[in-house]
């Protein structure tokens, strides 16, 4: 565990996941996926620690997006005759899960890309 809810509010500015269990169940996911993209070495970083933080935290706020309302993002909603619009990020051929990684891949690309940490080659 890299990051806990005390800095995704007070640090990060979080606002998107108000409670702290569905923040624990949504960085579960996140640490699973930094761990991957970095090979492990996230955890042992203190270089930048800032920056891993801050990207399991915008990759909390997308998890919990997707998973919320069974992976939909509300585009447009009218009260008036109750209709609600969604949003489609799917690609053809890419299934949810595929389209999750993607998102997050280009999140830790935005905060680590420059560290080495996402570096998958022999040096």
């Amino acid at each position: 565990m890299l990051v806990d809810y005390k800095y995704y509010i007070e640090d990060f500015g979080g606002e998107k996941i108000s409670t702290e269990s569905a923040f624990k169940k949504t960085r579960d996911l996140a640490d699973v996926y930094m761990y991957d993209f970095t090979s492990g070495r996230a955890e042992s970083d203190t270089e930048n620690e800032h920056r891993i933080k801050s990207c399991l935290c915008e990759m909390c706020d997308v998890i919990y997006n997707l998973t919320a309302n069974d992976g939909k993002i509300i585009k447009s909603e009218n009260t008036d005759g109750y209709s609600v619009s969604y949003v489609t990020e799917r690609i053809d051929g890419q299934d949810a899960e595929k389209v999750l990684e993607n998102k997050l891949y280009r999140i830790a690309k935005v905060y680590l890309g420059n560290t080495g940490l996402l570096y998958r080659g022999v040096c």
